[in-house]
Parts: structure tokens; sequence; C-alpha cells
């Protein structure tokens, strides 16, 4: 067995390990001067000028005597400038510098930690809870969106905390954001959203004239004398923008915002600038969604040439942000300035919309019609078609709007008015609301399904044509049912006004049923259908259309 030697290298202790192949642990640790804030970040560049100035003064020399000398320079100003403003930056109060001992803490700590030793690690006073602060969170977060002042109360008279208001209301406005006066509990998450965070805005400065239109519907905030009875009446404005140029191609006024206003707005406008856009940009409200309009077959976007709809989101106005806009400049620059004297705005004080509306009663003011403002409307048009465009403040809306490239509509304004529906053929007839449509040529299409254009002003004649839109005949009214009228339009307005009547029976009945009496519906309803006979008949008997108007 071989002997085993020791040398006395073999009995040497390990030594200790040089700095230089220490691994640090903590390497991939950010500095102090990394995670800290602009302030202390902007306070450490100051001191690091201070002590670059002091250790210029030193050289070789004592640093005590350095500083002593830095701080007479200072005294009568002979620093440089940009040192000067630095130890200024760095005092505390009105003192002209800081003191000799804080100087030499800095010295030492950059000496020690080089900038991250300059960083100010102050965090302020440790707040101590209370046990308040849950049930104060939890009060102000109610969707009441109550105050900090009865939150107090409530925490000292209710629930027994001893707090101070002040406590209580640095609490709560210490709280973030999301928490805070605008929080989503307060105020509702949807109303968060729509004002608080942040949204996409589209780009749209590669679209050319024509490409997208834009349109929404405004109750406008002004009084006008209704076509028919001459009262108080505030008109439904349908408006329709180009997307590029912001210019209004069309608006119309109606009673209301259905399908029988949009489509004739669509329809005007597409015959009056001889052109069909790609896209339409509309919400979902019932008169631009609905089977009349949207279905892929027969609905009028198909039958016009129209590539693409899109329907906003629901309560989210940023959708149609360019389309609102235009509403609140109208609003603002012509009903509230030139129509003042008639404008309903909930801007103005309820006592002079309640005394313009008493004066009109009284026969003492004279409301303007809906023709007069139209024709103001169109004026007011033109100067505002001469503004500049918002992304493009060097090009007005006329100017690009001029650039159009029509791609005209393949039928008339007749035939875009039209309405049109799948039916299905009965013994050489149609049947639609009432009436009964009849043509030899219909023979061969007996049992089968085709498309019923029709007129609402206009039941004499019905067009009929194949499910891929080929001409079939032109069908005559054979029969119609003596309860109908002479047009659809007529039908619709008797029906909408036999529901108006349904729906203030309802009240009439719950208010005498909360009243505890007792009576007879039948009986009030045969007393009231003669006058509203009358009523009807006296307004079929007219020829007023809104149509004349716009």
């Amino acid at each position: 067995m071989k002997a085993l030697t020791i040398t006395p290298a073999a009995t040497q202790l390990p030594r200790p390990a040089l700095r230089a192949e220490v691994i640090r642990l903590d390497k991939h640790r950010k500095g102090a001067f990394a995670v800290a804030g602009d302030k202390k970040k902007i306070a450490a560049y100051h001191w690091e000028s201070v002590i670059t100035a002091i250790r210029a003064i030193q050289g070789r020399g004592s640093e005590s005597a350095a500083v002593d000398l830095f701080m007479r320079r200072a005294e009568n100003g002979d620093l440089k400038p940009s040192v000067m403003d630095a130890l200024a930056a760095v005092s505390v109060g009105k003192r002209m510098m800081p003191s000799r001992s804080t100087i030499f803490e800095k010295l030492a700590a950059y000496r020690d930690h080089g900038v991250d030793g300059l960083v100010k690690k102050h965090k302020g006073r440790i707040r101590i809870e209370g046990r308040w602060e849950g049930l104060a969170l939890e009060i102000w977060s109610q969707s009441t969106s109550p105050e900090i002042a009865p939150i107090h109360r409530k925490l000292m008279e209710v629930h027994g905390f001893t707090v101070g208001y002040e406590q209580v209301r640095g609490y709560i406005n210490a709280l973030p954001a999301t928490l805070g006066r605008m929080s989503p509990a307060r105020i509702g998450r949807n109303a968060y959203r729509l004002s608080q965070k942040s949204f996409i805005r589209r780009c749209i400065d590669n679209l050319l004239p024509g490409d997208i239109y834009v349109a929404d519907g405004y109750c406008a905030d002004i009084y006008l004398a209704h076509p028919i009875t001459g009262k108080l009446w505030r008109p439904e404005l349908t408006v329709a923008m180009d997307l590029a140029s912001r210019h209004i191609v069309h608006m119309r006024a109606d009673e209301h915002e259905g399908t029988y206003a949009v489509q004739n707005m669509w329809a005007e406008c597409f015959v009056k600038w001889n052109h069909v856009p790609l896209i339409l940009y509309v919400d979902n409200g019932s008169g631009y969604f609905n089977h009349l309009m949207s279905d892929e077959m027969t609905g009028f976007y198909a039958r016009s040439g129209v590539q693409e709809v899109i329907h906003a989101i629901p309560g989210n106005p940023h959708g149609k942000g360019w389309i609102e806009r235009f509403f609140r400049t109208f609003k603002d620059d012509f009903l509230r300035v030139r129509w003042a004297a008639y404008c309903c705005a909930d801007e103005q004080a309820d006592e002079v919309k309640n005394h313009l509306v008493n004066e009109v009663k009284e026969g003492r003011i004279a409301l303007p019609t809906l023709a007069e403002f139209m024709e103001s409307v169109t004026a007011w048009l033109a100067d505002y078609h001469g503004r500049a465009i918002p992304n493009q403040p060097a090009l007005a809306k006329q100017t690009l709007w001029a650039q159009l490239q029509p791609v005209p509509p393949t039928v008339n304004l007749a035939v875009l008015k039209r309405r049109s529906e799948m039916r299905k053929v009965r013994r050489s007839a149609v049947v639609h609301m009432g009436r009964e449509y009849s043509h030899p040529d219909l023979l061969a299409w007996n049992g089968q399904p085709v498309v019923l254009e029709y007129d609402l002003t206009d039941d004499k004649v019905a067009v009929i044509r194949t499910e891929a839109g080929d001409f079939i005949c032109d069908a005559h009214l054979v029969k119609k049912v003596q309860q109908f009228s002479d047009n659809r339009l007529e039908d619709l307005r008797q029906k909408r006004l036999e529901n108006q009547i349904k729906r203030k029976q309802k009240h009439l009945e719950e208010d005498i049923a909360r009243a505890g009496r007792v009576f007879d519906a039948e009986a009030l309803a045969e007393g009231a259908l003669p006058a509203l006979e009358g009523e009807s008949q006296r307004i079929e008997g007219g020829d007023f259309s809104l149509d004349d108007f716009n």
C-alpha cells in the first residue's frame, strides 16, 4: 500500500475570495436611483453637481477645508450659476444652502453608494389604520355618490368612531382614481367607460369623399308651428354626413326617426348627389336596423347598392363622434344664436322656456313654419361648409367635397323610395296589407315566392320581381278591404293613432284605479271614438306631407 504524502500546500487553509471574484447575487436588482420618481432623480442630480464642485475645489487637500471654502464662495456668489442653482434647489425652506453636516452626509453617501446614495429615502409619515377606513370606503363607493361630510357624520353618529373630518377627507382624497370620485362604483361602469377610460381614435386620413356616410337623428331644440295643428312642435332631424370631408350631404325633418324618414332621407341623398357610398355608418335605432332596411334580399341597403352597413355599438357615442360633434355645433352656433327667440335648449332657464310656451298659447307670439326653418338651415350650412376640416385645417369642407367622384344609383328616386317584401303568389295574385294585386303573367308563378315592391303613397300598382331581382310584371290593384285608405301611409298613420289611443286609455284606467273609482271602459271608448274619427278624417282630408318641406 502506497503511503499518503502530505505536502505543505495541502495543509494550507483556503484563502478568502478577492473582491473582484465575488459574484453579486443581487446584480439583477435595480438601484435606488433607477426606481426613484422624477422629483427624486432631479434632486439627486442637483446634489451630484454640488459634490462635483466640492471635489474640484478639494483636489488632494482636506475635505473639511474644501467644504468650508465652498460654503464661503457660495455666500459671496463666486460659484458657477449652474452650481448656485443646484445649491438653491437642494436647500430647505428659506435657507441659501444646506447645512455643513448635511453636505458631509451627502459626500459620504456618494462615496459609498454613488448616485444611489443621493436619492432621498424619506417616504413621509406612515399612516396608522383606524379600523374605520374600510367602512368609509364602502359608503363612499355607493352608487348614490355620497359626499365626505355625510360619511364623516355617519362614522361618528351611527358607528361610534372617533375620527376627525380632516382624517376622512385625507383618506378619501388619497384613494386611487379607480376608487375616487369618478370611480365606476360611483358613476356607473358605462359612464366611467365613456368619460374616464381611454378609447381608440379611428384614423380617417386615407378616406376619399363619398366613401363613408355617417347618419343619426336629432330632435331639434327649437319650437316650430306644427304643419297640421299649428301648435308647438319640435322636428326630428335625420342628418347624413360625408366622413372624409364632414360635408352635410342631406338633412330631412320628420315627426320621428322611423323607417319612412330614414329610407326617404337616404333615397333623396343618393339622388341629390348622384352617388351611392361604399359604407353607411349608422346606429342601431329601429329606423336603421329592421327587416325593410337590412334584409339581404329585399332590404333598402341591398337594393340601393350600398356595399356594407356598420351599426355603432349601443350606448357608445364615441363611435359616431363626428355626427355628434355636428349636432353640438348646430345647436350652439345656429339654434342658440340665430333662433334664440324660439330655442328650447337645456342650457336655457326654465322660466324663459315656460314664458315662450305661454306666449304662444295665448296667441301673442307666432311660431316660425317648417319651411322658414329649413330655408334658414340651408343658408347656415353654406357657411358651415366653408369652414376648415378638423383634421385638415388648410382645407375647407366644400373644397374636399368638390373632389367627389360619383357612383350613380342604378334606379331613380321613385324606385328607391319603394318598400320591398317577399310574398307568395296564389291564384295569379299577391296580397299585401289588405290589398290584392293581380296580373296574367303571375299564373306561371302560383305557389312560388316573389318580391313585391310598393309605394306608400300610391297603392294602384305594385311591381313584382323574382328573388334575383328580375322584373316579372306590374300588378294592378284589383281588390281592397273597405277599411283601408287609398295609400299605405295613411293606414300606418291611422294605426299609430289607434295605438296612441290605447296607451292613453291605459293611463286613464290607471289614474282612476289609483283614485279608487270604478268606470265602464267600453262606454268611455265609445264616446271618444266619434271625436277621434273626425280628427282622423280631417287629417286624411288634407294634402299635407313633410316631404313638401325637405
